[in-house]
């Protein structure tokens, strides 16, 4: 795993690019490569921090094919570089290393702006191609690795993995983005293409671009959800088959020059890619877990039982909640890009934690937008029901509902019933964002004050292409797959554990399990009671129902105490003294009366005061 930057100009861009690096110095700590070209007009600078995974001594970059003039700079790992290698080999190319990387570039000597779609992987990375003057821009059909770009003055390009890595060229001035500001204040975090910064953008998942010669082109999309199809073969077989496919997606993501271990937390998800892994790795495996003195966000007793049961080693460490609030500034200073969930907080601890013993663990991300496991989808199907009741009966239990003292606890019942009865009736897509969505749309232009206009038409749900289909869940889960996973479940893990120096692969989206997944029809996965329900059917035949059939527990921060507590302080610092009303990026007024009843316990505020938060810092330290 590890960092890419670099630029195309008019100017030699040599210069630029070395700060660019440095930001980038966490993501690989092993080393550091650049390159520099020109073709016609044009200067291109290629730079790469490295994390040192396959083949350690051979695989430097930047790297290049045989005469030098198609050459890569690459951010992931290609789980199937194996069977491309042989091929490529048979169709004449010659390899001087044994890297993954390598394949990048004969694949794309043979396949051209194609080759990215053919790749099965985790994936961020550029190719220079002086024959046509052209850079190519990809990233993996998940998004699990982050790409971002912006044009310069004179008609060239810059891209990063990161925002800062970005800005640090110094083209790019740090102005909101409309849009971006207020998909981020909206969903606590901004969707792709958008970013908070004007003239910025992130490539979506499964997309790439290209820049020929001072030309640009709109983003290409290369996949797709597939829709579902329908099949004969009963709960059991599909079961089957879906731990089958797991396994085989285990087994390639296990490739490494270097130890790998795996991140448990003793749910679904993490248990079955390591009872998977435990059987396949040819030693013992370590798994990490933390756990902590609240019971409320502890997960250490189930992590334990699991590793128990599967008959791997487990790291466990436990924090104490005081812990959490100590690595606050420190991990808010390693968001390259704001980002409003609390949860990276243990994530960063977690993944503190594995980087002291190796570089490589698995993780159990995508399961529950593969195969539904958020409570939200089985709302949908309560919102349903709920229609049909008489309009009385739901004007009456709404406003029982209304007059519930607020409970703070981290989406407690109280919440999620204010939510469910006011929106339930909403379009399906805007229903399933808003239920989780930090502001309503009034109060969003409220706190966006000055930049009301531009967002007017905002297309919050452009992510789903299909929208045609009459299988509303698949609907949500491909809207959940193509912004909420990239966009904050992985966007979260990648910042944490790159802070260390660590790479998580996540087994839930190898191609062939999304392939699979998405084929499987949703009244399979998700019923009115019970989610995920063909991925526990699968599980059954290894796993014991004490794991399987455990609630749903994440990481329950209590950010609306803390709002009232320890972070009351660094709150009220921003409230009377911040770059976020300096720069005129939000109207301070709404914030003051979002404080206010939140102090008195009106309204739960947490949610868009933790995100004034994490703007303020970030703003504090680009600025």
């Amino acid at each position: 795993m590890c960092g890419i930057a670099g630029l195309i100009s008019r100017k030699p861009g040599t210069d630029r690019l070395p700060p660019m690096l440095r930001s980038l110095s966490h993501r690989g700590p092993d080393g550091e490569g650049t390159f520099a070209d020109r073709a016609r007009d044009w200067h291109v600078a290629l730079g790469h921090r490295r994390l040192s995974i396959i083949d350690l001594e051979g695989g430097i970059q930047p790297m290049g094919n045989e005469d030098g003039r198609v050459v890569v700079t690459f951010n992931g790992e290609i789980f199937d570089f194996r069977d491309h290698r042989k091929a490529l080999l048979r169709a004449g190319h010659t390899f001087r290393t044994q890297s993954d990387t390598e394949v990048l570039v004969h694949l794309y000597e043979q396949n051209g702006t194609s080759s990215a779609s053919q790749l099965n992987g985790m994936f961020a990375y550029a190719i220079w191609d002086q024959n046509h003057c052209r850079l190519f821009l990809a990233r993996d059909r998940a998004g699990i690795k982050p790409l971002y770009y912006a044009s310069l003055p004179d008609g060239g390009l810059v891209f990063a993995s990161e925002l800062t890595a970005l800005l640090a060229e110094g083209s790019t001035k740090v102005e909101p983005d409309p849009a971006g500001l207020a998909s981020f204040l909206f969903s606590d975090y901004a969707h792709a293409p958008h970013t908070l910064v004007s003239g910025a953008r992130k490539l979506a998942p499964g997309t790439f671009l290209t820049w020929e010669n001072g030309v640009l082109s709109d983003p290409v999309p290369y996949f797709r959800p597939p829709l579902p199809t329908p099949s004969t073969e009963s709960r059991r077989d599909l079961g089957g088959r879906i731990w089958t496919v797991l396994g085989d997606s285990v087994e390639r993501q296990l490739v490494s020059d270097v130890p790998v271990g795996i991140f448990l937390s003793g749910g679904l998800d993490s248990s079955s890619v390591a009872w998977l892994a435990s059987r396949r790795s040819p030693g013992k495996m370590q798994c990490f877990s933390i756990g902590f003195d609240n019971p409320a966000f502890d997960e250490g007793a189930y992590a334990r039982a699991a590793a128990k049961h599967v008959g791997l080693e487990v790291v466990e460490e436990r924090f104490t909640e005081s812990t959490l609030l100590s690595v606050f500034d420190e991990t808010l200073g390693k968001l390259d890009e704001p980002m409003a969930d609390p949860s990276i907080l243990p994530t960063f601890l977690l993944s503190r934690l594995a980087a002291r013993h190796l570089k490589v663990v698995l993780g159990g991300d995508g399961g529950d937008e593969l195969f539904g496991g958020y409570p939200t989808y089985r709302a949908h199907l309560a919102a349903a029901a709920f229609a049909r009741l008489p309009e009385q009966a739901r004007k009456r239990l709404g406003s029982w509902i209304d007059k519930l003292p607020i409970d703070d606890r981290y989406q407690s019942l109280e919440w999620k019933m204010r939510r469910f009865v006011h929106r339930f009736a909403m379009d399906p897509i805007e229903r399933h964002l808003r239920w989780m969505s930090s502001l309503d749309w009034p109060e969003l232009i409220d706190a966006l004050g000055s930049r009301v206009e531009p967002v007017a038409a905002m297309p919050i749900a452009s992510e789903v292409s299909e929208v045609d289909t009459p299988d509303l869940l698949r609907r949500m889960l491909a809207l959940d797959f193509s912004s909420y996973l990239p966009g904050s479940v992985l966007a979260k893990v990648d910042r944490a554990s790159m802070a260390h120096g660590l790479e998580v692969r996540p087994p839930f989206l190898d191609n062939a399990m999304i392939d699979l997944a998405f084929s499987i029809p949703s009244h399979e996965k998700v019923s009115l009671l019970s989610g995920k329900r063909i991925l526990k059917e699968s599980a059954r035949r290894s796993l014991p129902s004490e794991i399987i059939d455990r609630p749903k527990k994440g990481f329950a921060i209590p950010l609306a105490r803390w709002l009232q507590g320890p972070l009351l302080p660094p709150l009220e610092v921003v409230l009377h003294r911040s770059p976020v009303w300096d720069a005129g990026w939000l109207n301070p007024r709404t914030y003051h009366r979002f404080a206010n009843e939140h102090r008195e316990k009106r309204k739960d505020r947490s949610k868009p005061l933790y995100a004034l938060l994490v703007l303020d810092r970030w703003l504090r330290r680009v600025l």
